[in-house]
């Protein structure tokens, strides 16, 4: 098998605003919009706004042509009494979940808001959740917040904040915090569901005319990916026959929050004694919205060959049998970090000893145009591989007679 495993980087190396910041960006606008002068008329605002808006070309057509001009309402007659029903409603769904939505306030006022991969949303639901799990632990204790002086304690203000609830509920007890998690949850479904639509309504419908040679020299008959988005399916597998699997599931704006199977969550952070019992939070890992969302599991049948060929390869290795078999098989990385969150399904891929894996990393050019030649991206990917795989792995697979890692700087697009 040739395995192409895709991370967000893969959808930014062609062009498309699929990071943090262009996605908060998006929203900030969207949120603008309707905030308008009252002594001025709304659509001298809108078209003010519109004038002003610095994102991607494509998206801000589409959205002024579907969104900021539309008809707003029309009658239909059902059972012989007439309604008004929205014309645009994926439109009015998307605006009705921006507001105020407790998680955009928090990551629109938080110092990383400079971001380039969903990852760092992770990180930063991450932070929130585990100053909550202290916070709550604290008040079990009898404490009050407002005497959780260190950084979960601002943490946690900072985000009840953001929520618009009183903050005087913050301190009245645990069944408050209950409450308060819980709603938490709520805003997260939202807030994917903002992303679902932004994903396959906008960015799905650019035109894109980049392709990478990498890519297409892998001629992959397996893809894994980490990305919402269908790129690849759009841009590479026109003729070719390939089975795709969408771990952290597949965007598609016919969707409601209650069918959306997307993943946006963090890693277990707890250790063996509480993570089996402490389940206050599990609604927030990405285990748990994976196996609650059914998403992509396709890759275990991967796995379990690969695994099945490697005992082979083993047989073949003491018998000296079947010369002609070639157990190997081929793993290539393309536009993911590496993060630590993903650990758990990338040490299944790379640590078999009958599987080649190709990491590819990028070039990094500053301000002024100047290039580091990679080694920034390539620095931080093995920085990476070590909290995934540890580092004893990472020395034996990278040289030597036991190498099955390599590394390999993209060509220019």
């Amino acid at each position: 098998m040739n395995i192409l495993v895709l991370g967000n980087g893969f959808d930014l190396a062609h062009g498309l605003p699929t990071s943090y910041k262009d996605f908060l960006a998006f929203c900030k606008k969207i949120e603008s919009l309707y905030k308008y002068n009252e002594t001025i008329s709304q659509s001298k605002y809108k078209a003010k706004e519109i004038d002003s808006w610095k994102m991607n070309e494509s998206i801000k057509e589409r959205f002024v042509n579907a969104y900021a001009d539309r008809k707003t309402d029309k009658c239909i007659c059902e059972e012989g009494i007439e309604v008004l029903v929205s014309i645009d409603s994926i439109y009015d769904e998307l605006y009705e979940y921006i507001q105020q939505n407790t998680w955009l306030e928090y990551f629109w006022n938080a110092p990383t808001y400079v971001g380039e991969n969903w990852i760092d949303f992770e990180k930063e639901i991450a932070e929130v959740v585990k100053s909550l799990d202290v916070a709550r632990e604290w008040m079990e204790c009898g404490n009050s917040i407002k005497d959780l002086e260190n950084g979960d304690g601002v943490t946690v203000i900072t985000i009840w904040k953001a929520s618009k609830w009183n903050l005087k509920d913050a301190f009245k007890g645990l069944p408050e915090m209950d409450k308060f998690i819980e709603f938490l949850g709520h805003e997260l479904d939202k807030l994917i569901r903002i992303l679902e639509i932004y994903i396959d309504e906008f960015i799905g419908k650019i035109e894109v005319e980049k392709r990478s040679q990498d890519v297409l020299d892998i001629n992959a008959d397996h893809v894994f990916s980490f990305n919402y988005s269908d790129t690849h399916e759009r841009l590479y597998a026109v003729k070719e026959k390939i089975e795709y699997d969408y771990v952290h599931g597949k965007a598609d704006v016919n969707n409601v929050i209650a069918s959306n199977n997307m993943v946006l969550g963090i890693e277990e952070y707890l250790e063996d004694s509480r993570k089996n019992e402490d389940i206050r939070f599990i609604a927030f890992k990405k285990f748990y919205q994976r196996i609650h969302k059914q998403t992509g599991c396709e890759y275990k049948k991967w796995i379990e060959k690969i695994a099945e060929d490697e005992k082979k390869k083993k047989s073949w290795l003491v018998d000296n049998k079947d010369h002609s078999r070639d157990y190997r098989h081929n793993l290539y990385i393309f536009g993911h970090s590496l993060d630590v969150s993903d650990r758990d399904i990338l040490r299944e891929f790379i640590l078999h000893d009958n599987v080649d894996t190709t990491v590819f990393y990028y070039e990094r050019i500053d301000e002024n145009g100047v290039s580091d030649n990679g080694r920034t991206e390539l620095g931080q990917k093995i920085a990476n591989l070590v909290k995934v795989i540890g580092q004893e792995e990472l020395i034996k697979r990278t040289g030597g007679s036991t190498k099955t890692i390599n590394f390999k700087l993209q060509q220019n697009m």
